[in-house]
């Protein structure tokens, strides 16, 4: 059975619900302007903010005492901030990891290259097999194009992946069916 909560709605959920906890981070870095988080935060975030912070810190830090320093060697001070602005690119690269939605764009973010769909394009949204998870998220679009998300079903963590319970793919399912205006499916 899906469960449908409408987007004005969304404030009001239980607290312990995937879309409740992620809605309020329209503030974050971490979330593609104007628009909410619909899948729940990688696991190790804590691990991953201090990564970031930790990174870009240090780089500016190293950066600063390079300038200052009377003598300074550019080059010696790149090479001195390399590794900090990687973990930092890293770190942030995987805080992006998710599904996210405003108005009329539906963001898929997998590490990589963000994708961006608008509702008016898709067709469906299915669960079916990818890679070697057997129930992944897929955005089908009108023209015959298909596109996984970062959402699966499942336990485990995986690169670029965000795992969800049966609840929450079907509490996400219900949100894009209703963003896209898409008739909901059978129970």
């Amino acid at each position: 059975m899906l469960i449908s909560i409408p987007h004005h709605q969304l404030d009001h959920v239980a607290p312990d619900t995937t879309m409740a906890q992620n809605s309020a981070v329209a503030l974050s870095p971490f979330t593609p302007a104007g628009s909410n988080r619909l899948t729940p935060d990688v696991p190790q975030r804590l691990l991953m903010l201090m990564g970031y912070w930790i990174g870009v810190v240090l780089s500016v830090a190293t950066g600063i005492a390079a300038v200052l320093e009377r003598e300074a060697n550019l080059l010696e001070a790149a090479t001195m901030m390399a590794p900090f602005m990687v973990l930092a690119w890293f770190s942030r690269r995987a805080l992006s990891v998710g599904v996210f939605a405003d108005e009329t764009d539906l963001r898929l973010h997998a590490g990589n290259q963000p994708l961006t769909i608008a509702y008016d394009r898709v067709e469906a949204f299915t669960v079916r097999p990818h890679q070697e998870k057997s129930r992944v998220l897929w955005v089908d679009l009108r023209d015959g194009r298909r596109y996984p998300t970062p959402a699966f079903v499942g336990t485990g963590a995986r690169a670029g992946m965000i795992a969800l319970t049966d609840a929450e793919m079907t509490t996400l399912l219900a949100e894009l069916t209703q963003r896209a205006a898409l008739p909901q499916p059978a129970a």
